[in-house]
């Protein structure tokens, strides 16, 4: 029964959030009209459309085409019901149509020029070059939420104390993360494995971006998590660059190419438009 009940709910996402509503279509005479809701028609030809969309949610869980006309009847039905009570003129929901609107408007006009932009090696190496991927491991001390100045004070003291004991050199920096460190890397010699500026915490990031030489290790870090010393394990050269993150790297480009784009776009609708702004308030 949970499962009818989540496919049924999947069902109803994708008719709620596609691009373009079927029901919403002329029903074209060749085809034979497989159901009627008020004035709303659906044709065999859109029903299967919309069928074939459903089947590809759920892996291994297809539904009943039963099960599939009779959510898009109960969504026909909701929606006639609410403009029969006006419900979609309430102001709630006019700014949740005028965010769509701005977003249908935006991938109509401005983002498929935006998904033409060329972006060369050449930009994507130099993007890499000052965003590599590194390879870092760290010791930890956590901080609260709410900490008071007494105790971020005594988490520093105690952090600046493994500092001077790291720099001893007694023990390998791994030995010191199992032995200090209070977080879930410390069970592997404080690795955290690879990462990229978009997935490590900024101040972390520069900290290890920082770092020249394979083997350095940062001063005192804070993060929103707590206290950190950094050690700089790895800095993956371009040549072993991976699809997914140079793919990242060309999306991020182009996306910052675009801005020139978008904001064409809507300057010349501004020109079109009777816009004006009180710039002595603004300031």
């Amino acid at each position: 029964m949970q499962s009818r009940i989540s496919t049924r709910l999947q069902i109803l996402f994708v008719m709620l959030t596609a691009s373009t509503s079927a029901l919403a279509q002329t029903a074209n005479q060749n085809n034979k009209v497989l159901a009627k809701i008020n004035s709303e028609v659906i044709t065999l030809e859109e029903f299967n459309q919309r069928y074939e969309q459903n089947s590809k949610l759920v892996p291994g869980a297809t539904p009943s085409k039963e099960d599939v006309l009779k959510n898009i009847i109960y969504f026909e039905l909701a929606t006639q019901e609410a403009r029969k009570l006006k419900i979609h003129q309430e102001d709630a929901l006019k700014d949740q149509f005028d965010i769509l609107l701005y977003q249908a408007v935006v991938r109509r006009f401005v983002q498929p020029k935006v998904d033409t932009l060329e972006v060369s090696e050449a930009e994507v190496r130099k993007y890499y070059d000052a965003n590599p991927l590194l390879r870092t491991s760290h010791i930890i001390l956590l901080s609260k939420p709410g900490m008071n100045e007494a105790e971020l004070k005594d988490l520093r003291k105690r952090a600046q104390d493994v500092v001077k004991v790291v720099g001893t050199g007694k023990k390998s920096f791994d030995d010191y993360s199992r032995q200090f460190s209070e977080g879930p890397s410390a069970k592997t010699g404080g690795d955290v494995d690879w990462g990229a500026r978009h997935k490590l915490l900024p101040e972390y990031y520069e900290a290890a971006l920082a770092l020249k030489n394979i083997g350095d290790v940062s001063d005192l870090v804070e993060t929103p998590y707590g206290v950190h010393v950094i050690k700089l394990t790895g800095r993956k050269p371009y040549a072993e660059l991976d699809a997914v993150y140079k793919d990242f790297i060309v999306r991020t480009l182009r996306e910052a190419k675009g801005q020139e784009l978008f904001n064409a776009y809507f300057e010349a609708l501004k020109k079109k438009a009777n816009v004006f702004v009180d710039e002595k308030l603004l300031k």
